[in-house]
């Protein structure tokens, strides 16, 4: 019963929504006909990606200058994932915010008359752009000139998730990848490496890009360097402690403190470090556990991803930072609900990440791909207490977890 309701809920939530994003989304000046240039055109990649998503983007955005050459890639996405991807594009410029959301101060005049007068080779929006942003920035898109322009469908399987997707003007959509559904087995080509693959194989073949057929491309932070003396700016030993990600940015996905503190106190040899964004760590505080360190970062990704790298392990949830520290090579238990498992954790085992274990409630297995409308409880409690998979999960769980990656 509630899953029927709560569909159409979220429909309703959905709509009203992006209704006020379509209300207050800028529209950006008609461009005027660039200079003539011999300089080869730039392709430019656009994401709304938060940060764990750009992170399993990395595996093709590094080759984007190999198979593009000698066009330079321009790169056009949130501010907070520039320490991500800057190593592997030529000219990075953060979205400018019309919905006022993230904090961002936007793109100054300048280098936004500098994207919206240039003529780009290709457009490339990043897979999760059908969803949320275009309402915010599909004028932007549509304004963006290229000889062509390329957006995915959507990688969700159902019409739940996002049952509007006005896909801006010009663009060519490519028709989402299907999973290959086996009896008894895990659901093929369900997780976002999987839909990125298949997506970026489908411009490459529009643009008469060759690619191997075979290779899958893993996401790579292999730039990042050694944390140690970020360790020793905040009075850690490298390799002695265990990073911790309480909290996120979508709540709805955040496990329960007073379950972590049993967790935390099944290991009272272990140094626990928490990477907060700042003045969100009072309740934590109010834990009393002598074996938490608390870090408030001021720079949060650069500071949290060299901690991540010299951690013994690393604990969070379905979010960036447990992307970051997958990726890294560093042991990491990601503690995940139901309604997203599969799609961004655990990893298909194909791409080689035995260094990642995730915690799922085995009593909801049944609900995976709900994307939190659930089933068994109205969409106001998910909203205000969490997903009902993850708020219920065992702290054992969670306790054996930790034991096999220590």
């Amino acid at each position: 019963m509630w899953k029927l309701f709560n569909d159409f809920a979220y429909r309703v939530y959905f709509w009203y929504r992006n209704r006020g994003l379509r209300n207050r989304a800028i529209e950006w000046p008609v461009p005027v006909l660039p200079r003539m240039s011999a300089e080869p055109r730039p392709v430019l990649y656009a994401a709304w990606g938060r940060i764990g998503d750009l992170v399993l983007a990395t595996g093709h955005l590094k080759r984007l200058r190999q198979w593009f050459h000698p066009h330079p890639i321009w790169f056009l996405g949130r501010s907070q994932v520039r320490p991500v991807v800057e190593p592997y594009v030529d000219v990075f410029f953060p979205f400018p915010d019309p919905a006022g959301q993230e904090g961002g101060t936007g793109i100054g005049p300048a280098p936004l008359e500098r994207i919206l007068n240039q003529s780009f080779r290709y457009v490339i929006a990043d897979i999760h752009t059908f969803y949320g942003g275009l309402f915010a920035l599909g004028s932007l898109l549509t304004a963006l000139r290229a000889d062509r322009k390329f957006i995915y469908e959507g990688y969700y399987l159902g019409g739940g998730l996002a049952p509007e997707r006005p896909y801006p003007a010009d663009f060519e959509i490519v028709a989402k990848h299907r999973a290959r559904e086996e009896s008894g087995a895990e659901t093929n080509g369900r997780h976002i490496l999987d839909h990125n693959g298949y997506y970026i194989r489908d411009v490459l073949e529009r643009c008469g890009v060759g690619a191997d057929p075979g290779e899958r491309w893993r996401p790579d932070l292999g730039f990042i360097g050694s944390g140690t003396e970020e360790c020793r700016r905040f009075g850690l030993e490298p390799g002695k402690f265990v990073g911790w990600q309480p909290s996120s940015n979508n709540p709805r996905k955040d496990y329960p403190l007073s379950l972590w503190k049993k967790i935390i106190s099944a290991f009272p040899d272990q140094l626990f470090v928490a990477l907060v964004e700042p003045g969100t760590g009072v309740e934590l505080d109010r834990m009393n556990l002598p074996n938490i360190r608390i870090l408030d970062l001021e720079t949060t990704l650069p500071e949290a991803v060299l901690l991540i790298r010299e951690a013994r392990l690393f604990v969070g949830l379905d979010s960036g930072l447990s992307h970051v520290s997958t990726v890294l090579g560093r042991p990491t238990v990601c503690v995940c609900p139901d309604s997203h498992l599969g799609y961004f954790f655990p990893y298909p085992d194909a791409y080689g990440y035995p260094n990642q274990h995730t915690v799922s409630h085995p009593d909801y297995l049944q609900c995976r791909g709900c994307f939190m409308t659930c089933r068994h409880e109205p969409l106001t409690s998910t909203f205000s207490r969490g997903a009902l998979c993850l708020r219920t999960l065992p702290p054992r769980l969670v306790i054996d977890a930790i034991k096999g990656a220590l």
